[in-house]
């Protein structure tokens, strides 16, 4: 019953225009109030939630994404990976997505791996006459490679939050993450033959 009101005055406070901050925040602190939480309990709580060293896996792993971002490791990688997979039919999808693949696996954030790969790729593959829905949509895919292909943040916040261990999590995500690889890569190649795209030279 305390669910369905919760989730009732939390609609209300919506449908009346509170921001989603207040409403959400209110509720919580009200549910707090009302279930007789001590003040005294705030300072222990919070400091009991950052205590886990799984944790600082998380900014370590931003702040390594950041910098392959910033020092352009996106270019050299896309520039690898094409030399080697280009002259396939669908070369530069194939190679966004193997270059998705590969900075998932290094970054650990699908945020950083689609701006990574995606502001070398979508210009390059506009250029080269790939449709636009296509590209973003490939892109778009190829992001979610970095939830499932360890190391992946989100894995390591769920196994914090639900007390699992992360190392079996990382495990169950390669064999999810490379069977999305490899399809996302035999579409590509299909799309591109039936569309007539030309291949890119040795």
């Amino acid at each position: 019953m305390t669910i369905i009101l919760t989730l009732a005055a939390m609609f209300a406070l919506l449908l009346i225009r509170v921001p989603v901050a207040f409403a959400l925040g209110g509720l919580g602190l009200g549910m707090l109030i009302l279930g007789g939480f001590s003040p005294l309990m705030a300072p222990q709580a919070i400091l009991s939630t950052l205590d886990g060293f799984i944790l600082l896996a998380v900014p370590l792993f931003l702040l390594m994404s950041n910098t392959l971002l910033r020092a352009g490791v996106g270019n050299d990688l896309f520039a690898a990976v094409s030399a080697w997979v280009g002259h396939w039919p669908g070369g530069l999808a194939v190679a966004t997505i193997l270059s998705c693949g590969v900075f998932a696996a290094i970054s650990g954030s699908s945020v950083a791996t689609a701006a990574t790969i995606g502001t070398v790729a979508i210009p390059e593959m506009i250029n080269r006459g790939y449709n636009k829905r296509f590209v973003y949509g490939l892109l778009a895919a190829g992001g979610t490679l970095g939830i499932l292909i360890p190391p992946s943040i989100p894995m390591i916040i769920y196994g914090f939050v639900t007390e699992e261990s992360v190392i079996a999590l990382f495990l169950a995500g390669i064999g999810p993450g490379i069977a999305l690889l490899v399809l996302f890569i035999i579409f590509s190649m299909v799309y591109a033959r039936l569309g007539g795209q030309e291949r890119e030279p040795k």
